[in-house]
C-alpha cells in the first residue's frame, strides 16, 4: 500500500486543515511557512504520521500529548516562537530527526535521553546556555547542530564524544574552549567561529582551514576561576583555559611516567557507567571513594591521547604540549594531550618536522583575582596560515 504525502506549504493556512482526516494512511505532511499557531489535539490521533514539517509558522508551544504520535520519525518545528519543549518529547521513541532551530528555547528537557533512535538534532539559533549531559545517552546521534546560541559557553565532552557522531556544528557561540574529546567517526566539524577560543586542540587539525579562523574582533568573557585550570603560554603570554576536570598537566619531556591511580580507576568505572549511568544510581554514588569521582565519570573523558594509534581517554591528569606549525605565518596555537610520556615522545618523533613546542607554565599561582578573562591577548586570530 502506497503511503500518503501532503504538500501544503506556503498556502497561508492559519490552522491545520481538518481535511487531513480525509486521507487514509497519511504518513507525511508538509505545512511549512504558513501562519499556524496551534497543533490541534485531533491531529495527535493520526497515529500513522511519520513525518511532520511545520517550520516557519507561529507555534508558541507543542502539546504535551505529542507522544500520542507514536510512529513519528521526523519533526521539524524550526523558525517558530517556542520557548520550551514538553518533557513528553522523550516518549517519541521512534524519532530519528528533530529540528527546533530558530526558536527562543533556553533549555532542552533531560527526558530527551530516551530518544535512542535519534540521529539528527538541530537546536541552532536559540538561547541555550548549556546542554543537558543526558543528551549523551542518545547513542545513535550522528549529526548535531548547536550553532548561533550566543550564550553557550561549554559543549560537554561526553556529547562531543558520542560514539556515532559524525557531524558537529557550533559556529558563533560563546565557547570558552573546544572539547578535546571527539568521536572517532567525526568527519565534519564547524566549531571555530567562537571569538573567545584562543587555541585549537590537535584533534581538530584535520578539520582546520583558514576560513574557520575568528575573523571578527575578540570579545573577552569574564568567568570565575574557581574549579578551572589555566596555563600561560610564555611566548605570547596567552592564558589558555584547559578542559573542565583537569587537575594536573605534565611537561614533555618529563623525568618519569606519572600515570595516576585515580585515572586508572575512572577508566575501570567508565565501563560500568555505559550500562548504568552513575547519576541514576544513588547507592553507587555514595560508595565511590571520592565525591568528585561520579562527576568525572558522568562528564566523561575530557580529552583523548593525541597519538593516533593510542587515542586513550584522558580524565584529570595528562601530558600537555603547546605547539605551532613550522614555517607558518599564522600565530595559531595548537595543544596536544597524552596519556603517557612514551606517547608524547612518539608523537614528537613523528611530527618534529611539522611542529615545534612552546614553553608554558601553570598560571593559577600568579593571578590572585577571583575572575579571569578568556579571549585576552588574542588579536592575531585573523592571520592567514
Amino acid at each position: 500500500m502506497n503511503k500518503t504525502i501532503l504538500h501544503w506549504s506556503y498556502l497561508n493556512f492559519k490552522d491545520v486543515p481538518m481535511d487531513l482526516f480525509l486521507y487514509e494512511d497519511l504518513e507525511e505532511v508538509y505545512l511549512k511557512e504558513n501562519y499556524i499557531s496551534v497543533i490541534p489535539k485531533w491531529l495527535l490521533n493520526i497515529t500513522t504520521l511519520k513525518f511532520i514539517h511545520l517550520a516557519g509558522n507561529n507555534l508558541s508551544e507543542l502539546p504535551a500529548d505529542i507522544y500520542m504520535l507514536e510512529n513519528l520519525e521526523f519533526l521539524d518545528v524550526s523558525n517558530n516562537e517556542l520557548t520550551e519543549l514538553p518533557k513528553t518529547l522523550g516518549l517519541l521513541l521512534r524519532l530519528q530527526q528533530l529540528n527546533v532551530s530558530g526558536n527562543q528555547l533556553t533549555e532542552l528537557p533531560m527526558e530527551l535521553n530516551t530518544l535512542r533512535n535519534l540521529e539528527h538534532l538541530n537546536i541552532a539559533k536559540n538561547q541555550f546556555r548549556r546542554l543537558p549531559l543526558q543528551l549523551s545517552e542518545c547513542v545513535r546521534l550522528n549529526e548535531l547542530n548547536v550553532s548561533d546560541n550566543e550564550a553557550l559557553l561549554h559543549l560537554p565532552e561526553r556529547i562531543a564524544n558520542l560514539p556515532m557522531l559524525q557531524s558537529l556544528a557550533a559556529d558563533r557561540c560563546a565557547l570558552v574552549y573546544l572539547p578535546a574529546a571527539l568521536s572517532k567517526f567525526m568527519n565534519q566539524v564547524r566549531i571555530f567561529h567562537n571569538t573567545c577560543v584562543n587555541y585549537i586542540p590537535m584533534i581538530y587539525e584535520r578539520f582546520y582551514q583558514n576560513f574557520f579562523d575568528n575573523r571578527q574582533k575578540v570579545t573577552p568573557i569574564s568567568i570565575s576561576k574557581k574549579g578551572l585550570f589555566w596555563v600561560r603560554e610564555l611566548e605570547s603570554q596567552k592564558r589558555l583555559l584547559l578542559p573542565v576536570g583537569t587537575r594536573n598537566v605534565f611537561r614533555v619531556p618529563s623525568p618519569e611516567n606519572r600515570v595516576t591511580l585515580y585515572d586508572d580507576c575512572l577508566h575501570a568505572l567508565q565501563t560500568l557507567n555505559r550500562h548504568l549511568p552513575v547519576y541514576e544510581n544513588a547507592a553507587l554514588h555514595r560508595l565511590l571513594p571520592e565525591p568528585y569521582m561520579s562527576a568525572h565519570i558522568n562528564n566523561g573523558p575530557i580529552a583523548r591521547c593525541t597519538t593516533t594509534n593510542c587515542s586513550r581517554c584522558l580524565y584529570t591528569t595528562y601530558y600537555f604540549m603547546v605547539v605551532k606549525r613550522r614555517g607558518s605565518a599564522s600565530k595559531q596555537l595548537f595543544t596536544c594531550n597524552f596519556c603517557t610520556h612514551n606517547c608524547a615522545l612518539q608523537w614528537l618523533s613523528s611530527n618534529a618536522k611539522k611542529y615545534y613546542q612552546l614553553d608554558w607554565k601553570v598560571s593559577d599561582d600568579d593571578d590572585d583575582d577571583d575572575e579571569d578573562v578568556v579571549g585576552d591577548h588574542d588579536d592575531n586570530n585573523g592571520d592567514n596560515d
